[in-house]
């Protein structure tokens, strides 16, 4: 795992809650807890507890509001857009101020199904409705957190047993969709050490693309991705007929991330 080097500007340690601690927010939470210091983690079960128990990490189900501090860091990585803004919107309910520092999960889908050209942090985001709505989300969030929120839109995660290949390996077909779309892709653990970095840096920007370029089109990834699986040949959808999306990530590579431990979108074929 790559982090950040110490000489870069980082904050002192304090106590991380996550609120999601998943595939994700639990490798950030395991992060924190060895760099960094203590960690709260909350899930909707009690399925992931032992594992978190035996990295030393303090587990609950339910909400952070009854332990949420205000020099506490929270990382909010529940699963969809949706749930991320109800729970950002049960937190204003309760009269729950943003701590010193919080982190949403969002995702590139912001940018809509047909994202293309150059892509940064300041592009708008895309004109169908789920791109409306996790802009939406987002919205809410600056609200609340305001000066404190960090905002990362996350692409395609994938690792050992996740990610598009996982699901071609087990579905053995894949969704059908233009070939010239981008596949933007990060692993878990590149995904997981930008947001370590966001939670303890001195002045992040509010907004940073998690994603490691360059990133294949979809008949780059899938193409190759059948071939490995001994599968038909993919089939798609019409063209988009417009440049490929190409995500400029300098402030990942300034602040978070400037050497992934996964440079190559070929490495999500392996796994």
């Amino acid at each position: 795992m790559s982090l950040q080097d110490e000489s870069q500007p980082q904050i002192a340690p304090r106590r991380l809650i996550v609120w999601g601690a998943g595939e994700l927010g639990s490798r950030v939470a395991r992060l924190w807890r060895t760099y960094a210091g203590p960690v709260t983690g909350f899930t909707q079960s009690e399925q992931r507890h032992p594992d978190l128990i035996a990295a030393g990490i303090t587990p609950h189900t339910g909400s952070p509001v009854n332990h949420l501090q205000p020099d506490d860091a929270l990382l909010l990585s529940l699963p969809g857009h949706e749930t991320q803004a109800d729970a950002v919107k049960y937190l204003m309910a309760q009269g729950i101020a943003a701590p010193w520092r919080v982190v949403m999960i969002s995702t590139i889908g912001y940018f809509g199904p047909q994202a293309h050209g150059i892509i940064n942090e300041e592009t708008p985001s895309g004109s169908d409705n789920r791109s409306h709505s996790i802009a939406a989300a987002e919205q809410v969030f600056r609200q609340w957190a305001g000066s404190a929120g960090i905002v990362i839109r996350c692409g395609g995660l994938y690792s050992q047993a996740r990610g598009p290949m996982s699901a071609l390996r087990r579905r053995r077909t894949m969704k059908v969709r233009p070939p010239d779309k981008t596949l933007a892709l990060i692993h878990y653990d590149d995904a997981a050490t930008a947001i370590f970095e966001a939670l303890r840096h001195l002045s992040p920007e509010p907004v940073y693309l998690a994603v490691v370029p360059p990133c294949p089109t979809r008949e780059e990834f899938y193409t190759q991705a059948c071939q490995r699986l001994e599968l038909p040949a993919p089939q798609f959808d019409p063209p988009i007929g417009m440049p490929p999306a190409q995500y400029q990530i300098d402030r990942l590579r300034r602040d978070l991330l400037p050497v992934p431990a996964y440079p190559d979108w070929q490495a999500a074929l392996e796994i």
